[in-house]
């Protein structure tokens, strides 16, 4: 299925959620549903850009996250050790921007390493990849305003001069897969009018043809921003 590039989202988030259930109903443990949805990312994202978005950013790794089993959490962090750099690697030769968004600080030095690395080979691109890394909503809204304040008055422009999104386009569509029908938390602010898409199908398994399909749906919506 083909997209119209004129008519394409600009910048999509992704919620890419149900790793842990894709595996236990493999009767797996519950990180390999996580390197399933790690092997799953690259396949998407090109399709995405391919149809004409300008940015795709990825719910990775939550603020909330940090509250799952120590064992799941340094498995997650692994995984972002082993595949950030050949994944990212592959986007960048690709064309595209990667960029982060979150408080790097939370992890270990050489993961730290490996973003402040992947970030430095990053060219004047058209097209960006954000990964969103122990990153929530909240707290970059709370992050965006002590920053504006510290600049002086706090108004829309100084505020949103301090998001981890300030250099992205503005936010048209969010896709949630696994199921739930919620935010969990992710780019609140942006969100103020993005089309929201949810999808019963678990991360691993979605695909590009499942997503070029909410494009056309995207297509089909009146955007009317409260007018």
């Amino acid at each position: 299925m083909k997209s119209d590039k004129s008519k394409c989202p600009r910048h999509v988030g992704i919620i890419m959620d149900g790793n842990g259930r894709w595996a236990t109903k493999r009767l797996l443990p519950r990180t390999a549903g996580h390197r399933a949805g790690v092997k799953n990312i690259t396949s998407v994202v090109e399709a995405a850009l391919n149809a004409g978005v300008r940015c795709v950013t990825l719910y990775a790794f939550s603020t909330e996250n940090r509250g799952r089993e120590k064992d799941e959490i340094d498995a997650l962090i692994d995984l972002i050790r082993k595949h950030i750099k050949p994944m990212t690697r592959d986007l960048i030769a690709r064309g595209a921007c990667v960029v982060f968004s979150g408080d790097s600080s939370y992890f270990p030095s050489d993961v730290q390493q490996l973003m402040a690395d992947i970030s430095a080979e990053n060219s004047g691109s058209e097209t960006s990849v954000n990964i969103a890394l122990n990153y929530g909503g909240r707290e970059e809204i709370i992050r965006a305003a002590r920053l504006a304040a510290e600049s002086g008055e706090i108004t829309k422009e100084s505020f949103e001069r301090e998001l981890y999104s300030s250099k992205l386009p503005e936010l048209d569509m969010i896709v949630r897969t696994g199921g739930e029908k919620r935010l969990s938390n992710f780019l609140l602010y942006q969100a103020a009018y993005a089309e929201l898409f949810f999808t019963d199908t678990l991360w691993p398994d979605f695909d590009a043809k499942e997503l070029l399909s909410m494009f056309e749906e995207f297509n089909k919506r009146t955007r009317k921003f409260g007018k």
